[in-house]
Parts: structure tokens; C-alpha cells; sequence
């Protein structure tokens, strides 16, 4: 019988009932197994990485992170479903049919943003268990200025992982926030806002703190969800992770993809990647005309360096390619990235400053909570091993830096007790000394506020910007706020109010105005026991500001001089007299015609000499 007949023999009258039968139920279970196994390949597809990036989301951005990422061999499902059971996870895929729609529709939004991906326990703690121990990891970071030279500065530090539980010991490091209950409120959904977080401790006791720059009431607290920490909380971007600018072409040189000697190829990378374009195409074509800046600009290099420079060119468009979608509105800081906290908030968010508890005790702020002071080391330097034994080594810190608000108070307790651990204090951001340390000191952190709660009394602007704490409060946290602590007055520099005359900008330029007489004085006189003479009296007293200045002190505003000037009195002008003298004066000047003024009264005969100048003419 030919195979057709075989086909065809349930269905043939020649063919005995009964076998028959037997041939269709046969038949009716081959075709189920073969739907079935059919539906088990197809889900099994359905569920791989290829599907997902190229045929079902097609999502460029994504796949090409995905690919990149250290979890590039661990399937999409997994994290967006979680490693759960069929029947569950045919219960989680089902609600996804609306993204079908979305792409068979292109109404998909633009960028995308996950908002299925399952909690930490049903996914990463399915491989990494938050109970093991990590070791400290030692960690040198490589960084390229934008200048002509492309000035390499190198970073150490250790990174202290943690893990493990507190009846070990080992509840410490980054890896404690998943070891104790830690909720908070986000008022984003990207998280990157968290105005309120609680901790419970393992007997109970809650302690709350509260953004004190953007507090919630008690209402919007009780309204809002409480997310309870987890890993995805910081490692939100461990897959899909697009990498700044800035470190991509520190890694490019770094591995020698593209030439440091090229002149200012940090900064020319930097221009090209960072700048805002409207399509794939028109990058691009921005990014290959780089070979020609230098062909202008560098002739003489780019005559011997050709190869270098097209190397540099071609990796520029690989960073791009794998940083920038612009037709899916997508670039490296679309996704805030929670790890860390220089290209966004992350760590930040909460270790701020500004989390404060009623009692006025802050989310600790310390630097070596999770990492050693960094040692910084510049282009053809190397940290000395003593440096990197006292800094990188996780040495026990005294109690007192200990403290909730050490961060805030260290900048004014700095004094010579703390050159035995750290060596001479010298501030600034050099790198000559402990305190000089550039990667604290000269960094700016925005989100930062080790000022919050408190209300300096003394705006610090100005001049006052530029110092250093320390210098003030001299080990005091609340010294008394007086000019006299930082500033010496020169001899005979008036005293009180300073104010009236300095600003934290300098010396007012309206300064002299304060003073009615801070031009110069009609008088040739000079000295304050001169000018009490007349300005003693109730007419034209002395103002009280002037209170305990001295004789030299009157020249510093009043310039003696017999010029006459606009305004001064007619007796400022000389006299058409010969005589000389009070009682002479009188003979005419007691009369009601021309009486003397009532400013002068008490006046003596050498007094009036001292405005009116004896003339004959």
C-alpha cells in the first residue's frame, strides 16, 4: 500500500471498522503530541532573548544594552517574569498582550520603561543569595581631563560589598540595605525622589526620617505606597545599561582603542557624542568628520597619525551605536542608573544630608560606608604604599566619626588632634594631603546639602563662599557670630556695626553715604576732640554709630579742607573782617539782625576761628 493509502485507510470503506478506529485514534493522538510539542517550542521560543530583542519588541536600545551587560547569557524572562512555574508564568505573559498590539500599531511609547519587572526574590536572589559574604573589592578607576593632553588622573578605592547577617558579624557594607527592612516613599516613578524612609531593626524599633527640603504630611504619608528595599533599588540599570559619554572614551583610551596622544580627543569625543542630533544618520555624518578637524587644525600630527585618528573616529561611532537611539528618544540618561552617585542622584537619593529624623539626626552620609576614601593619583604618579595603606584599608574609626552628622560637623571639628591619623591639615583639592583630596573636596555634589535644618546666620556668599569652615568655627559647632573672630580691624578702624560699611562681597560702595559727612569736611580741622566742639551740641551731634572712635578714626571718612563745597553753611565761607574771636564777633553779632546761630551757642573765642577765616579784603 502506497503512503497515500496509508494516509488515507480511516477513511477507506475496504478497511474493517475496527481498524479503522483504531487507525483515527491513533492518528487524533500523533496530531495532538505533534500540536503539543509544536506549543512547548513555540512557548520555548517565545521565552528566549532573540524573541524579545528582534522579533517581538524590537527594541534596538535594549538588545543591544542586553548584549553588553553581564547578564547578557541569563533570558529576559527571568527578571521580567521571574523564575516561577509554567502555569504562573503563562499567567504573567498573559498580561503582557498589549504590548503585541502597541508594536502591531507602533503606539508603543517613546522611550520605553519597564514596568512589569518582578521583585528581587522571585528573580536576582534566585543566583545571588543575599545572606553570603563578599569580600572588599579593590577598584582603580582611570580618568581622562578634556585638554590637550588628555591629563590621566587614577583613582583607588575599595568597595566594601558586605552581605551576611548581624548574628555573623557581617551585616555591613552596600549589601546591609538588603539585609534589614528599609521602606521608603518615591513620589516619581523612576524612584529618583524619596522623600521619606523608615528602617526597622531586627527588635522592632522604627526609626523615620523625613526630606527636610521637601516634607510629606501625614496624610500623603499615609496615602502613599510604602516599597519595602530591595535589590533592583540600586541595581535597577545591571542589564540594560547605557553607559555616559565621559566613561566610555575613559575605557576606549584606556584599553588603547583610541590613541591618548590624539590632542584633545576626550574633549572632541565628548563634543560629538553629547551633542543633541535629530536622526541616526545625521550623527553619523557629524561624528566622520572628525578626521577632518584634525586634518585643519593638527595638520602636521594628522600627517603621521592618519590611522590613529580614523581608529578614533570609528570607536566614537561604536560608542554612539550603543549609547544613543534618537529616532526612540533614547540616550545614556533617559534611565537614571542607581549605582553609584556621580552621573545621577542613586546613593544620593536618600544619603543626602537632608533625611533628617525629629531629633535632628541624618541618614549617615559617610564616604566609608560603602567605599575607603579615594586616593587620587596624577598623570605619571603613584600613590605612595603608605597612602594607600592608610586610606584604602578599612581602619576602625574613633566613636565620634561615628555620628549620624559627622559629614556636616567634620568641616568645623578639624583641628590639629586630627593630624596624628591624617597628617598635617591642609584643605583644598590638590591631592598634597589628606584633606586636599580632590575627589571630595574637589567635586560638586548638588544634590548634597550638609547644611539642612540649619540656617547659617551669616549668608555665605561672597567672600564667605570661599571659606573654609574651620577657619570660623575654630572646633566650636555654634560659635558666637561676630566679624572680630575672623577678621582683625586695622589700628583705629572703627568699631560696632560692621555692616554699615562691609558686605560678604567686599566694601560697600555706598559705604560713604552712610554718613552724612563722609565727603570731604569744610573744616581744615581734624581729629575727634576738634570736631566735638561743635558737634557735641544737640544740633549736629556726633551719630551714635561713632561711639568710641578716636581721633585718628574721624580721618578715615572725613577729609579736612577750607574748599568750599555745595551745601556748606554761609559761615563755612572766610569773613570780611580783620578781627579775630568770639567776644570781637559779638559786638555786632549779638543783635537781632544777624544773631549768632544756636549752633554755635557754647562756642569759645578760638572756635570761631576754626570755620571763619579773618580777612581785610
Amino acid at each position: 500500500m502506497s503512503w497515500l493509502g496509508k494516509m488515507l485507510a480511516p477513511f477507506d470503506p475496504r478497511v474493517p471498522e475496527g481498524r479503522r478506529r483504531l487507525l483515527l485514534v491513533g492518528g487524533g493522538f500523533v496530531l495532538l503530541i505533534g500540536i503539543g510539542v509544536g506549543l512547548i517550542l513555540l512557548w520555548d521560543y517565545t521565552n528566549s532573548p532573540e524573541f524579545c530583542g528582534t522579533r517581538c519588541h524590537t527594541m534596538p536600545p535594549e538588545w543591544a544594552a542586553y548584549n553588553n551587560s553581564y547578564h547578557a547569557r541569563v533570558s529576559c524572562v527571568d527578571c521580567h517574569v521571574g523564575r516561577v512555574g509554567t502555569l504562573k508564568a503563562i499567567q504573567l505573559k498573559s498580561t503582557h498582550g498589549g504590548h503585541l498590539t502597541s508594536l502591531i500599531f507602533n503606539s508603543y511609547e517613546r522611550p520605553i520603561y519597564v514596568k512589569s519587572l518582578r521583585p528581587a526574590r522571585e528573580t536576582c536572589e534566585r543566583c545571588h543569595w543575599p545572606d553570603a559574604v563578599f569580600d572588599d573589592s579593590m577598584r582603580r578607576i582611570a580618568h581622562y581631563d578634556a585638554d590637550e593632553n588628555n591629563t590621566l588622573h587614577t583613582t583607588f578605592l575599595i568597595f566594601k560589598t558586605g552581605g551576611g547577617t548581624e548574628r555573623f558579624g557581617t551585616g555591613r557594607g552596600i549589601h546591609w540595605h538588603i539585609l534589614n527592612k528599609v521602606y521608603y516613599i518615591a513620589t516619581d516613578s523612576l524612584k529618583q525622589n524619596i522623600p521619606w524612609v523608615q528602617v526597622v531593626d531586627a527588635a522592632g524599633n522604627t526609626t523615620t526620617y523625613m526630606d527636610v527640603e521637601s516634607p510629606l504630611t501625614q496624610e500623603q504619608i499615609d496615602a502613599a505606597e510604602k516599597n519595602l528595599m530591595d535589590c533592583v533599588d540600586c541595581h535597577n540599570r545591571s542589564v540594560h545599561d547605557f553607559k555616559s559619554p565621559d566613561y566610555s572614551l575613559d575605557q576606549a583610551i584606556l584599553l588603547g582603542r583610541i590613541s591618548k596622544a590624539i590632542p584633545f580627543i576626550k574633549q572632541k569625543g565628548l563634543e560629538l557624542l553629547d551633542a543633541p542630533y535629530a536622526t541616526f544618520g545625521e550623527a553619523i555624518r557629524a561624528i566622520e568628520q572628525l578626521p577632518a578637524f584634525y586634518q585643519a587644525n593638527y595638520p602636521d600630527f594628522y600627517a603621521q597619525n592618519a590611522a590613529a585618528v580614523q581608529q578614533a573616529t570609528a570607536v566614537i561611532k561604536e560608542i554612539f551605536q550603543t549609547t544613543y537611539f534618537p529616532d526612540l528618544s533614547v540616550g545614556w540618561k533617559t534611565h537614571p542608573n542607581n549605582i553609584g552617585h556621580k552621573d545621577f542622584p542613586g546613593c544620593f537619593r536618600c544619603h543626602n544630608g537632608k533625611h533628617m529624623t525629629a531629633q535632628g539626626e541624618s541618614i549617615r552620609l559617610h564616604c566609608n560606608i560603602c567605599h575607603t576614601i579615594p586616593v587620587v593619583a596624577k598623570e605619571g604618579t603613584q600613590p605612595k604604599i603608605a597612602e594607600l595603606g592608610s586610606l584604602l584599608l578599612s581602619a576602625k574609626e574613633p566613636e565620634s566619626h561615628l555620628a549620624a552628622n559627622f559629614m556636616a560637623d567634620h568641616r568645623f571639628q578639624a583641628d590639629k588632634s586630627c593630624e596624628t591619623c591624617h597628617g598635617p591639615i591642609k584643605f583644598g583639592a590638590d591631592d598634597t594631603s589628606f584633606c586636599s583630596n580632590s575627589a571630595c573636596h574637589g567635586t560638586k555634589w548638588p544634590v548634597v546639602n550638609l547644611d539642612a535644618g540649619f540656617t547659617h546666620p551669616i549668608p555665605l556668599e561672597g567672600k564667605h563662599a570661599g571659606v573654609w569652615c574651620h577657619e570660623c568655627h575654630n572646633g566650636v559647632k555654634k560659635p558666637q557670630y561676630v566679624c572680630a573672630n575672623c577678621h582683625k580691624p586695622p589700628a583705629g578702624h572703627f568699631t560696632g556695626d560692621c555692616a554699615q560699611c562691609h558686605t560678604p562681597v567686599g566694601f560697600k560702595e555706598s559705604a560713604a553715604g552712610l554718613l552724612a559727612n563722609a565727603k570731604g569736611i569744610p573744616h581744615a580741622i581734624a581729629g575727634r576732640e576738634q570736631c566735638l566742639t561743635c558737634h557735641a551740641s544737640a544740633v549736629k551731634p556726633v551719630p551714635a554709630s561713632h561711639a568710641g572712635r578716636t581721633n585718628e578714626s574721624c580721618t578715615l571718612c572725613h577729609k579736612p579742607t577750607v574748599a568750599e563745597q555745595p551745601g556748606a553753611s554761609a559761615e563755612a565761607k572766610p569773613i570780611p573782617h580783620a578781627i579775630a574771636g568770639r567776644e570781637q564777633c559779638l559786638t555786632c553779632h549779638a543783635s537781632a539782625v544777624k544773631p549768632v546761630p544756636a549752633s554755635h551757642a557754647g562756642r569759645t573765642n578760638e572756635s570761631c576761628t576754626l570755620c571763619h577765616k579773618p580777612s581785610a579784603s
